[in-house]
């Protein structure tokens, strides 16, 4: 599972970073939208290539073989990348409610300098809260049946504090985000499913057609962050659900019976053989956004355009077009003068301005739109 999930996830990463960071055509810059994807896909990045390949090496090998550095830091990096996700998440539903409810404030608010700040801010915040487990993180040696085997726990001082620290946890990377993104995508697509768009549908005007093309964008873009949201929320929820059961019920209590004992070992170890899949399938969110980003955002048509382009620059520079070596040399061809019909050049040039206007609409995808 996990090596499936990795090279899905590593190859769809790595198209979308291709396809997101490519800049548009007649346009200079990268809109604040995809600014936000492309540290999204960054995160997934960082967990599909640190903190999968370790989880199975731990997985295989029932212990901790990649010593006291990584244990350390590959719980760090798996708290920064998944806090990163969530909170970026956040932002791309902020953006995408004002650039709904108020276009021009969304514009002139989320500009390339400020978008970069929120971006930083991002990150900082995600790694002050996952640093203390730099420090409680470490390895221990434990024999069992004669046997030396090497584990990678967290070290509290007091089972009071690693409790409060997950609850903080839980709240700020899990609870109050996910609250926030899925209230925020509802207002977003009541606004957006609730505009009055048949009368723009019933008119031929360019700029009827233009409005109506944007409404079909954002309710698009609406619906990919909408399904971001609600991936994120089923990936991980399994995994706090656990991880809080947990810290709350294997702490060392009072007094207990027998038979509480017995009941007590069971619910742990059911519990305990579940968590590796609950980690799995919190992992496996960062290999399922690539697929969000394509079937519901339509990334895939802006990846045809890329491998297109890109093959005709190849060809343009290993090949020559076969219609200009059709021509002998030394022999031009001389242009035919045709007549001039002024009813016929308005007309052609007509037909010419609606089917530019009409493909310049169907071809409008989430990575070629301005996002406004």
């Amino acid at each position: 599972m996990y090596s499936l999930s990795f090279i899905i996830g590593l190859v769809g990463n790595i198209m979308a970073l291709l396809v997101l960071r490519r800049k548009r055509t007649g346009l200079a810059g990268v809109s604040a939208t995809r600014r936000l994807l492309v540290n999204l896909a960054a995160c997934d990045m960082l967990v599909v290539c640190v903190c999968m390949p370790v989880n199975l090496g731990h997985q295989v090998y029932n212990a901790w073989v990649f010593g006291e550095l990584l244990c350390r830091a590959v719980p760090f990096v798996q708290a920064v990348s998944v806090s990163a996700s969530v909170l970026s998440l956040a932002v791309i539903s902020l953006n995408r409610y004002y650039s709904v409810h108020n276009p021009l404030h969304a514009r002139s608010f989320f500009t390339g300098r400020r978008t970069l700040c929120m971006i930083c801010a991002v990150w900082s915040i995600s790694s002050g809260l996952a640093i203390p487990l730099l420090f409680m993180n470490t390895t221990q040696t434990l024999t069992l049946l004669g046997v030396t085997v090497t584990v990678c726990v967290e070290s509290w001082n007091e089972i009071q504090l690693k409790q409060r620290y997950s609850f903080l946890l839980f709240c700020s990377l899990y609870g109050f985000p996910v609250l926030f993104n899925l209230i925020i995508s509802v207002l977003t697509g009541w606004k957006l499913w609730g505009t009055d768009d048949k009368r723009t549908r019933d008119s031929n005007t360019f700029g009827a057609k233009l409005s109506l093309s944007r409404l079909k964008v954002r309710k698009r873009i609406a619906k990919m962050v909408l399904s971001l949201v609600v991936l994120f929320t089923l990936s991980w929820l399994p995994l706090y659900v656990v991880d809080m059961w947990l810290d709350f019920n294997m702490s060392p209590s009072s007094v207990e019976t027998e038979d509480q004992e017995e009941v007590n070992q069971v619910d742990h170890r059911w519990v305990l053989q579940g968590r590796p899949f609950a980690l799995w399938l919190g992992l496996t969110n960062s290999a399922l956004n690539p697929l969000c980003y394509c079937f519901v955002g339509n990334l895939h048509r802006s990846a045809q355009r890329f491998r297109k382009s890109y093959q005709q620059k190849l060809s343009s520079v290993f090949s020559l077009n076969p219609q200009q070596s059709s021509v002998p040399i030394g022999i031009s061809k001389v242009p035919e003068l045709v007549p001039y019909n002024r009813s016929q050049s308005v007309k052609h040039r007509s037909v010419l301005l609606s089917d530019k206007v009409s493909k310049s609409l169907s071809s409008v995808t989430v990575c070629e739109t301005v996002f406004d």
